[in-house]
């Protein structure tokens, strides 16, 4: 369906930040918050309330995976329509970034699959994959396939990696966080 007959805010960026359960996403999504392009506080457990960009835009933050919510295709598909619904009130564009698990789990396919679906379901102008390899531990059980990274390149998705492994200096890593936050910056 046509963006302007849906009445919802554009689905402009999609950052999909990829690793498995306990890989340290939440984490560094959590912490990109403190970007002063993107808010600049870091918030607590719970949901993330939507944060303005600028007039017309906004950037919306799902720190826990669809995979570990037990959530279907579907089901995050419809979370999406609803926050593109809310936001459109206030804002002509959304970006979304959210932590997804790289292999099917409950309800959820595989990476290349939920890209697939986000691509055919809102027409988003940029997807970006951000696997975690190493994790936060230092090990890279997270990682993308070859046939993974292939099926995301066939789609026109932006694949890269980083190295999430914790630093006792600091909650999360100054570097990382500016790789994230530097998708939702349009100056």
């Amino acid at each position: 369906m046509e963006q302007a007959q849906r009445k919802r805010a554009h689905l402009e960026r999609i950052l999909l930040v990829c690793g498995n359960q306990n890989a340290g996403k939440s984490r560094l999504m959590r912490n990109m918050l403190g970007d002063q392009r993107l808010g600049g506080t870091v918030p607590g457990r719970g949901p993330v309330s939507l944060r303005a960009l600028s007039r017309e835009r906004a950037l919306a933050v799902r720190s826990s995976s669809p995979h570990e919510k037990n959530q279907s295709q579907l089901d995050f598909h419809k979370m999406l329509d609803r926050l593109t619904n809310r936001a459109w009130g206030s804002f002509w564009r959304i970006n979304f970034a959210c932590a997804v698990q790289p292999r099917p789990f409950n309800k959820m396919p595989g990476i290349v699959d939920v890209c697939d679906g986000l691509i055919q379901e809102f027409l988003p102008e940029r997807i970006r994959v951000v696997q975690l390899a190493p994790n936060q531990w230092g090990d890279g059980q997270s990682g993308l396939t070859t046939a993974e990274v292939d099926g995301l390149r066939s789609l026109d998705v932006e694949v890269m990696s980083i190295d999430a492994r914790r630093n006792p200096s600091h909650p999360a890593e100054p570097g990382n966080i500016r790789v994230l936050a530097d998708f939702f910056d349009f100056s």
